[in-house]
C-alpha cells in the first residue's frame, strides 16, 4: 500500500481550480488596476479566505482563444518559482476568461524605468538576476516565454524589489533541438532569429539583454521612429555603448549584455551561464539573517508529514493562505541555498547549506530525510513551495483559522465532512486506486464512519506540530 501511496504526487496545480460558475459567487469584485485592448485587471477579495487577489478578465475574440487560454493556464499551473506570477483559479463564461492570480502592488518595471531614467548597477543586477533565474527555470522545464519586456515584469510590492514575470499568453512548450517558427514578441525586445522564423529558447536571453541595457541607461539598444525601423536594426544586430551614458558603467556589465545580445544564438549564453557571469555574482551578494536561517533549518529538521492528506493540506495553505510577508521572509534563505539559480533546490545544494550548520555526516543524514519527506511532488528537487512548507513555523501556519479554511476547501459539498470522492478530487481524479484512497481516509477517520470530520482533520494536522 505504501508503494501505491507514493504514486500520488501532490503539487500546487492540484489546487488551481477550473470553474464554470459565476465568479461573483466566490469573490467580491473591487477596483480596476489596469486595462488593455482585450483585458482588464481588477482587485478582488476571496469570500472564503479573505485573501486579496488580482482578477484578469480577458475578452473572447476568436474560437482559437480557448485553446490558447487553456495552454497558458496549464503552463502557469506547472510553474513554481518566486519570480513568476502565481495562478489560483480559472473561470470561463460565454464572453470572457477570468484568471485569479496573486496581486502585485509595486507596478510595472516599465514605470520604474520611466520614473528613474536608469538604475545603478547593484539595483539593476538584482532585478536581472531574478529575471534570469525565472528564465533559467522555465527553460529547464522546456517552456519559453517569447515576450519578455519591462511591461510584463511587475514589482511585488512598494516595499521590496522582488519581481514577478507575468503575461504568459505567448508562452509554449518546446522540444530540445527543434526550432520554433511562429513570430512572437514585441519590437525593441524581439530576437533577430525570431524575425527570421527559426529560433529556440535563447530568444528569451536576447530579451533579457535588451532589458538589462535599458535598465542601465534608460533607452533601448535598437531604436527607431517606427516599428519597421526598430525591427530592421534588430535584424542587423549592431549596437553600441555611447560614452555619455556608459562611461561610468563597468566593463563586466557591458560584457554580459554583449554575451546576451550575440546575434548568433549558438554563441549566445544560456540563462544558466548568464547567472554565473561575474557581473551577477559580484553585484548580488545579500547577507542572510543568521537567526532566521537557524530557525528555518530547525523547522526543517522537525518537519514530518508522511500522510498524503497532511501534505495536500500544507500545499494548499502555503499556496493560498500564506501572506506575502510570510513567504518573502524565507525567500533570501531559499535563494542562498539555490546556488545555480534554477529556482529549485537539489540534494547537493541543500547539503552544502546544511554543512554550514552541522557536521558532514549529520548533514548528509538530514538531507536524505528532507528529500524523502519534503519533496512532495516527487520531482527529485525541492521547489519554493515545498521549501516554505518545511521551513515555516508550523504553529503559525497551522492555526485554527487556516485549518478551518482548508477544511472548507476540501469539503467541496459543504456537508461538514470530507468524503472519499472529495479525497479523490483533491489528489487528482485520475488516481482511482480505491484501496489507497480508503487507507488515506482510515488514517484520520477515528470514529469509523468512512469520512473525515473537522475535528478529525484538525487532530491529523496538529500531529505535524507535536
Amino acid at each position: 500500500m505504501k508503494n501505491q501511496d507514493d504514486k500520488i504526487k501532490i503539487s500546487k496545480g492540484s489546487f488551481v481550480n477550473f470553474k464554470k460558475g459565476m465568479i461573483e459567487n466566490d469573490y467580491i469584485i473591487g477596483e480596476e488596476c489596469g486595462s488593455g485592448a482585450f483585458a482588464t485587471v481588477r482587485k478582488v477579495k476571496s469570500k472564503t479566505t479573505g485573501q486579496i487577489r488580482a482578477l484578469k478578465i480577458i475578452k473572447k475574440t476568436k474560437s482559437q482563444d480557448s485553446a490558447r487560454m487553456y495552454l497558458e493556464v496549464e503552463i502557469l499551473k506547472k510553474l513554481i518559482h518566486p519570480n513568476i506570477m502565481q495562478i489560483f483559479e480559472f473561470y470561463e463564461d460565454k464572453k470572457n476568461f477570468y484568471i485569479i492570480t496573486e496581486i502585485c502592488d509595486g507596478g510595472e518595471l516599465f514605470e520604474q524605468i520611466v520614473n528613474k531614467g536608469s538604475f545603478n548597477e547593484h539595483d539593476g543586477a538584482n532585478i536581472i538576476k531574478q529575471i534570469l533565474s525565472a528564465v533559467n527555470y522555465i527553460h529547464l522545464n522546456n517552456i519559453v516565454h517569447r515576450d519578455l519586456k519591462p511591461e510584463n515584469i511587475l514589482l511585488d510590492t512598494n516595499k521590496n524589489d522582488i519581481i514577478k514575470i507575468i503575461d504568459w499568453g505567448t508562452a509554449r512548450f518546446f522540444e530540445k533541438n527543434k526550432k520554433m517558427n511562429k513570430v512572437s514578441g514585441t519590437p525593441y525586445y524581439i530576437a533577430p532569429e525570431v524575425l527570421l522564423e527559426k529560433y529556440d529558447e535563447k530568444c528569451d536571453v536576447w530579451s533579457c539583454g535588451v532589458i538589462m541595457y535599458i535598465l542601465l541607461c534608460g533607452y533601448p539598444p535598437f531604436n527607431g521612429d517606427t516599428d519597421s525601423e526598430i525591427l530592421n536594426r534588430i535584424k542587423e544586430g549592431k549596437f553600441v555603448f555611447p560614452s555619455e551614458e556608459w562611461g561610468n558603467i563597468s566593463n563586466d556589465a557591458k560584457d554580459l549584455i554583449s554575451c546576451m545580445l550575440k546575434f548568433n544564438p549558438e554563441e549566445r549564453l544560456s540563462a544558466s551561464d548568464c547567472l554565473k557571469h561575474k557581473w551577477i555574482t559580484g553585484q548580488v551578494q545579500k547577507k542572510i539573517d543568521i537567526k532566521v536561517s537557524l530557525r528555518c533549518l530547525e523547522n526543517m529538521k522537525k518537519f514530518h508529514a508522511e500522510r498524503k492528506l497532511q501534505q495536500a493540506a500544507l500545499t494548499y495553505i502555503v499556496n493560498h493562505l500564506l501572506s506575502k510577508e510570510e513567504k518573502n521572509e524565507l525567500l533570501e534563505l531559499f535563494q542562498s541555498f539555490d546556488k545555480n539559480g534554477d529556482g529549485v533546490l537539489s540534494k547537493e545544494e541543500i547539503y552544502e547549506g546544511y554543512k554550514q550548520q552541522m557536521d558532514e555526516e549529520e548533514a548528509l543524514r538530514e538531507v536524505e530525510r528532507i528529500m524523502s519527506e519534503i519533496d512532495i511532488d516527487k520531482s527529485g528537487t525541492i521547489d519554493y513551495n515545498e521549501f516554505l512548507i518545511a521551513a515555516t513555523n508550523r504553529q503559525k501556519v497551522l492555526n485554527k483559522e487556516k485549518l478551518e479554511q482548508t477544511f472548507k476547501m476540501f469539503d467541496k459539498d459543504g456537508n461538514g465532512s470530507i468524503s472519499l470522492d472529495e479525497i479523490r478530487s483533491i489528489l487528482g481524479n485520475s488516481f482511482t486506486d480505491q484501496k489507497v484512497l480508503e487507507s488515506i481516509v482510515k488514517e484520520c477517520d477515528t470514529n469509523g464512519d468512512g469520512e473525515i470530520s473537522m475535528s478529525e482533520f484538525k487532530d491529523m494536522m496538529n500531529k505535524i506540530i507535536n
